[in-house]
């Protein structure tokens, strides 16, 4: 489950329970929490990682790249892209047999919440590509990337909700809320860390 991908402006502004931290390792943080209306709970990863925004900005952007760090997505590929602030993106994930492989095409967009932040809100764009019956088409998700610089470098905060539809258990979604965004992560941070070399 993606993603692949992250909605401050747009998550819904009723009560919700607060986050648990499940996760704290390689100074990366995952939480999870339950999500208004569903039995699928979303996600939050954070961590710091002593780069520079545009690097960020840049990599998770590379949606033809995205695939060689973005936790089971085997194809990543940018199907429109409309200026430097909005594109349309396509992702596949494998699943386990025998469950039937997802893809998902998203609009993603970037503001500038700050002079020192930028925002990169996804979500579903169900009118461009047409589905392919052997695989389970993603409509209902909604995310954000937010890139913070701060006195100890830029701060990475990506945040998830997403249904799997296709029938999958719940439990069995919720399960690997915590590995998924974890492998990003660290990919990522591998990423940026090799940047400097």
């Amino acid at each position: 489950m993606l993603f692949i991908i992250a909605l401050i402006l747009a998550l819904p502004i009723t009560a919700q329970d607060s986050w648990e931290l499940k996760k704290d390792r390689n100074d990366i943080k995952i939480y999870t929490r339950k999500y208004p209306n569903s039995k699928f709970k979303e996600y939050k990863a954070q961590m710091t990682v002593n780069t520079s925004i545009e690097i960020v900005k840049g990599i998770i952007l590379d949606a033809d790249k995205l695939k060689d760090w973005n936790y089971k997505t085997s194809k990543s590929n940018v199907i429109k892209k409309i200026d430097d602030d909005n594109y349309i993106f396509y992702l596949f994930n494998d699943m386990p047999w025998p469950v039937l492989n997802r893809d998902h095409v998203s609009d993603v967009v970037v503001t500038y919440p700050t002079d020192k932040s930028v925002l990169i809100t996804i979500t579903p764009n169900n009118d461009v590509l047409s589905e392919n019956d052997a695989v389970v088409r993603i409509t209902n998700f909604k995310g954000f990337w937010l890139l913070e610089e701060t006195n100890t470098g830029i701060l990475i905060t990506n945040q998830l909700f997403g249904d799997p539809e296709g029938g999958v258990p719940s439990w069995i979604v919720n399960s690997q809320l915590v590995k998924s965004p974890y492998t990003s992560f660290n990919n990522l941070k591998k990423l940026l860390l090799n940047k400097q070399d």
